[in-house]
């Protein structure tokens, strides 16, 4: 009898997480990407994210300041920032950045940027070391709005040595 009533209150628990995760899957997870269509947005000519960044413009939605440090060191710690300027803010529900080297595997190196309280989205970045010495290095971001997700390849150069 005691056996019985484990089985029923195990069942009616599991029941119950069933129930929930179908209704809610956001509620119960940490951090689920999200899917969709990508429009790619070529970064403007001359474009530098590290030192005072670079103002990316995504037709339809605004424009975005990103940044990173002048000087980015494999396996140190640095902040990568995006700053939606003016209305942009207001449409801009998740804003996500990973990091590729061309024709290497690196591993995944995604991140999800934290909105902070003026608006912006930020996150802490730790980069691999390249066993071969390769310094260049493409950030992908991806910004989901509700004028849809816009994907904008950024290259750059780490430093492997300290200035």
């Amino acid at each position: 009898m005691k056996q019985a009533k484990w089985l029923v209150a195990s069942l009616l628990i599991l029941g119950v997480l069933s129930y929930l995760w179908g209704r809610a899957p956001s509620k119960l997870s940490f951090d689920s990407p999200t899917s969709g269509p990508l429009t790619q947005v070529e970064p403007p000519r001359g474009c530098e994210v590290k030192g005072e960044g670079c103002l990316v413009p995504i037709e339809g939605l605004g424009e975005f300041r990103v940044t990173m440090p002048e000087t980015v060191v494999p396996l140190e710690r640095f902040a990568f920032e995006v700053d939606p300027q003016g209305e942009a803010a207001r449409s801009v529900g998740e804003v996500r950045v990973d990091f590729e080297m061309v024709d290497m595997d690196m591993g995944i190196n995604a991140y999800r940027l934290e909105r902070l309280a003026d608006g912006s989205y930020r996150q802490d970045i730790i980069l691999p070391v390249c066993t071969t010495t390769r310094t260049d290095w493409i950030a992908n971001l991806t910004i989901r709005s509700t004028e849809g997700g816009f994907l904008v390849r950024l290259p750059f150069n780490v430093d492997r040595s300290r200035p």
